[in-house]
C-alpha cells in the first residue's frame, strides 16, 4: 500500500506483507516543481553567463598574442581558456536538461544530466592535456623558433590571470551557497587557468633571457597542473553516478529513533547529490499496530529526517511489523535492524 500527501516532495510509505491493491495512486511530486530549487537553479545558470563570457574574452585575448609572440605556452594556455568556455556552454545544456520535471518515465528526474555535464567538463579538460604536451614536446624538440615576449604579453597574461582568480572565487562561493556540483567542478576548471597563465609567465621569462628550453618545459609544467584538476573533478563526480551512498545509515537510524513507536530502523539507502538526496529505510513497528498509526509514525519519521536533513528531496518508508522478540512477522530470515 502506499499513500502520499501534497507537501511538494514525493512521499510513499510500504506496508512490506500482502495488502489489496490501493485504488489512490500518488501524484508525482519531484524537487523541480519546488520554487526554492526553481530560483536555485536560475540562480546557477546566471553564474555560468556570466563566467561564459569573461572566459572567451580571456581566450582571445591570450589567443591573439599567442599568434602574434608565437609562444608554445601561451597558445596552450589560450586554447584551455576555450575549454573554460566551452565548458560553460556545456553546462548551460546541462542545466536545460538537468531542470525538465520528474515523469512516469523518469520518477526521479533528471538531475543525473548534470553530474554527466560535470563530468564532461573533466574530459575536455584531459583532452586539453594532449594538446598541451603535444606543443611542449615540439618545443623541446627544437622544432619552433623561441617566443618573441614584449611586455603587452606580461600584461595580457597578468589581467587574464587577475580575471580567473575572480571568476573561480565567484564560481566557488556560488557553487557552496547552491550546493552545485557543477558550479564547483567549472571553479576548478577556471583555477587551473590560473596555474597555467602562472607557468605562461615563467616561460615568458625564460625567453627573455635567452632560455630556449623556457617554453617547452612550462607547457609540461602545465600539463601536470591540468591533469590534477581533471582528477579531482572526476573523483568529485563520479562517485554520484554510480550511486554511492550519500547518508550515513548510522545517522538515519538514529534520527528515527527518536520517534516514539519506532521499533527499529534497518536497510537504509540513499542516491542522489550532496544536494538532493533520495532515502529510502525499513521501519519496525510493532505486529499488533494498526495500518493507519503505522502510517502516522512513518510520517513522523519522514518529518523528523527532512527537519534534520533538509537536503532530502525523495523518501520512502517502509513498514515492517515485528513481534516482541524484534524479530520480523513471517519473515524467515529473522531479525535485520542490525543491517544498514
Amino acid at each position: 500500500m502506499s499513500a502520499g500527501h501534497g507537501h511538494g516532495h514525493e512521499h510513499r510509505v510500504v506496508i512490506t506483507q500482502a495488502s489489496p491493491p490501493c485504488p489512490y495512486l500518488p501524484e508525482l511530486h519531484g524537487p523541480d516543481g519546488d520554487p526554492v530549487v526553481r530560483a536555485r537553479d536560475r540562480a546557477v545558470r546566471k553564474v555560468f553567463w556570466v563566467t561564459m563570457v569573461l572566459n572567451f574574452l580571456v581566450a582571445a585575448a591570450k589567443g591573439v598574442y599567442s599568434v602574434r609572440s608565437g609562444s608554445v605556452t601561451l597558445s596552450a594556455d589560450a586554447f584551455h581558456s576555450v575549454l573554460d568556455g566551452s565548458a560553460n556552454v556545456l553546462a548551460l545544456v546541462g542545466m536545460h536538461l538537468s531542470t525538465k520535471p520528474a515523469s512516469a518515465a523518469h520518477p526521479y528526474g533528471r538531475r543525473k544530466i548534470e553530474l554527466l555535464a560535470a563530468v564532461g567538463i573533466g574530459v575536455l579538460i584531459a583532452v586539453s592535456l594532449l594538446e598541451v604536451a603535444s606543443a611542449a614536446w615540439s618545443s623541446l624538440r627544437g622544432q619552433r623558433p623561441a617566443p618573441d615576449i614584449g611586455w603587452t604579453g606580461f600584461a595580457v597574461v597578468l589581467a587574464s590571470m587577475g580575471i580567473n582568480f575572480l571568476v573561480s572565487r565567484y564560481e566557488a562561493a556560488q557553487g557552496r551557497a547552491l550546493k552545485s556540483p557543477l558550479l564547483a567542478a567549472d571553479a576548478h576548471h577556471t583555477q587551473s587557468d590560473i596555474y597555467a597563465s602562472g607557468a605562461v609567465l615563467l616561460s615568458f621569462i625564460g625567453a627573455q633571457r635567452g632560455l630556449w628550453w623556457a617554453d617547452g618545459v612550462c607547457g609540461l609544467i602545465v600539463v601536470l597542473m591540468v591533469g590534477r584538476v581533471a582528477w579531482d573533478v572526476f573523483r568529485e563526480n563520479v562517485p554520484s553516478l554510480l550511486d554511492v551512498a550519500v547518508l550515513d545509515p548510522t545517522t538515519v537510524r538514529e534520527i528515527g529513533a527518536t520517534i516514539e513507536g519506532v521499533c527499529g530502523i534497518h536497510r537504509v539507502r540513499s542516491r542522489g547529490t550532496q544536494w538532493a538526496v533520495e532515502l529510502d529505510l525499513h521501519m519496525q513497528v510493532a505486529a499488533d499496530m494498526k495500518v493507519e498509526d503505522a502510517h502516522t509514525i512513518g510520517n513522523r519519521v519522514e518529518a523528523e529526517l527532512r527537519a534534520k536533513l533538509p537536503q532530502l528531496t525523495d523518501v520512502v518508508v517502509h513498514i515492517e511489523p515485528v513481534d516482541s522478540h524484534g524479530a520480523a512477522t513471517g519473515d524467515p530470515h529473522g531479525d535485520h535492524s542490525k543491517n544498514p
